[in-house]
């Protein structure tokens, strides 16, 4: 990613190598519920789980009302929403799975590229009120809106961690005695009582989180819980930077009395007269587009050469005397050095494709070489003779000649995912590739253009029209074939998926 920092970290020793039916690739975060890590599905889809910590799990009723409210969640559908796939509230550790979605939160977004401007913020503001109106459609109220919970493509943002309202607030009134939400971005209702928590609160906190879209702030500051719910209860928010134009939208959702702020529906016809509706443009900036097309290339992560043992002694709960955590009943060998465990999973046979794939998701393209690999030292006389060529940032690709040159197995194709609408995120994973070479992709009979680079492995990683590069705006209905092709090999290798209303 931009600035050599990744969206994901590596397991941990007590971290768990399965939830439910997913292989864990990394973590993504973590949070008053528990931890969030990167899943992959035996067919490669990708997911986000989350995982319930222990002590919230041993509340009285937590599991009915975590499973109630999963229920509810996956009522969801909305585009701008990453839906819920699957969960399991009943396991020994419970766990949600929705929908990866490969770009940066908003609040990461704006702090590295910086405010956006007013156009970027209406279509922010039309994205997010349509998520709230399928939360909300579906009898959920959000209760944390805010930027890190908001996730920018360049097809529109993500609104995210919704749908666990009810178990979220016992969770944080166990934990801190303090409501559900995030002080400086909740409605002062929402910091008075719970009760008085409507989805007109939600709106109350998209405002918020425009005003930090337009100005790099949100609308109140500091030291900790207590003294930014001082601030909600006697003190105006802090407008400063606020451009006028939007001051009637932003202002509009702020509005102390709930009863005044504008509904969901309302905000997207007052800010949709201002968007151009050609879906080939950008409203962003263009560090902030570089941004998200870096995230758009697909996660990777660093693979330790050694795991860290945890003594029986050290051993947190849940984990057996011979070094065994279990998630789900299923046991996941920890404390192997030298990333024995990776490659004992990769010497069995009947793991095949996805044996690579899993590697393969270690990293995509360039990226990988710049960011997690030892230089590999000068490369053979024979490729020296003229400059190697470079990636698309001038990121130098993995050695191309002598041993790397040999391709990993016979070049093959797949789509994480058989079928999905107009905006799905198709990644296609590729093995048996020469490392260092650059591909050639093209989607039905749009014209060809320059795709990633294999890795060291012989693997890559391609989201599919992320950027627009082959149909301006959403995939159309119907059967579509993703093509790959090198020099290696110029008869292309091909996937093909589905996406249906």
């Amino acid at each position: 990613m931009a600035g050599g920092d990744g969206p994901l970290d590596p397991l941990e020793a007590r971290d768990p190598r399965t939830v439910g039916p997913y292989a864990l690739l990394g973590r993504l975060g973590s949070g008053s519920m528990g931890r969030v890590y990167l899943g992959r599905s035996a067919a490669g889809r990708l997911v986000a789980v989350k995982t319930i910590r222990a002590e919230l799990v041993r509340e009285g009723d937590f599991r009915a009302r975590f499973g109630h409210e999963v229920a509810a969640a996956r009522r969801v559908s909305g585009v701008y929403t990453a839906s819920v796939v699957a969960a399991e509230p009943d396991a020994e550790v419970p766990w949600l799975a929705t929908a990866y979605v490969p770009a940066p939160s908003l609040e990461r977004l704006v702090g590295a590229a910086g405010a956006l401007p007013v156009p970027a913020v209406r279509w922010l503001a039309a994205g997010c009120a349509e998520a709230l109106e399928s939360i909300h459609a579906a009898g959920l109220v959000h209760r944390d809106l805010k930027p890190s919970n908001v996730l920018v493509s360049l097809d529109g943002p993500r609104v995210i961690d919704f749908g666990l309202a009810h178990a979220r607030e016992r969770a944080r009134m166990t934990l801190s005695r303090v409501a559900v939400g995030t002080p400086a971005y909740m409605a002062p209702e929402q910091a008075q009582s719970s009760r008085g928590v409507t989805a007109a609160s939600d709106v109350y906190a998209l405002g918020a989180v425009l005003l930090f879209a337009a100005t790099g702030h949100g609308p109140y500051s500091g030291e900790g819980v207590m003294e930014l719910m001082a601030q909600l209860a006697t003190r105006s928010p802090n407008f400063t930077g606020l451009p006028p134009e939007l001051d009637d939208l932003v202002h509009g959702c702020m509005e102390r009395d709930a009863g005044a702020r504008p509904t969901p529906g309302e905000i997207l016809a007052s800010v949709s007269r201002y968007l151009d509706l050609d879906p080939s443009g950008s409203y962003l900036p263009e560090a902030a587009v570089a941004l998200v097309k870096d995230y758009g290339e697909g996660p990777r992560i660093p693979v330790p050469e050694a795991v860290p043992s945890v003594p029986d002694e050290e051993a947190p709960g849940g984990r057996s005397a011979n070094g065994r955590s279990s998630v789900n009943g299923r046991e996941g060998t920890h404390g192997r050095s030298s990333g024995s465990s990776i490659r004992a999973f990769l010497r069995e046979p009947r793991n095949g494709l996805m044996s690579v794939l899993g590697i393969g998701l270690v990293g995509v393209g360039a990226l990988l070489s710049r960011s997690f690999w030892p230089d590999a030292g000068p490369p053979p006389a024979s490729v020296t003779e003229t400059p190697p060529p470079r990636g698309p940032r001038g990121e130098p690709p993995p050695p191309i000649g002598g041993d790397d040159a040999r391709p990993t197995g016979n070049p093959t194709i797949m789509v994480n995912q058989p079928e999905g609408d107009g905006e799905t995120i198709f990644v296609v994973h590729g093995t048996g590739w020469v490392p260092g070479e650059r591909l050639t992709v093209r989607l039905d009979g749009a014209a060809a253009r320059p795709g990633p680079l294999a890795d060291r492995k012989g693997t890559f990683n391609y989201a599919v029209n992320q950027d627009r590069a082959f149909v301006p705006g959403p995939l159309p209905l119907g059967k579509h074939t993703f093509y790959a092709s090198a020099k290696s090999r110029p008869s292309p290798a091909k996937a093909t998926f589905r996406v249906v209303p």
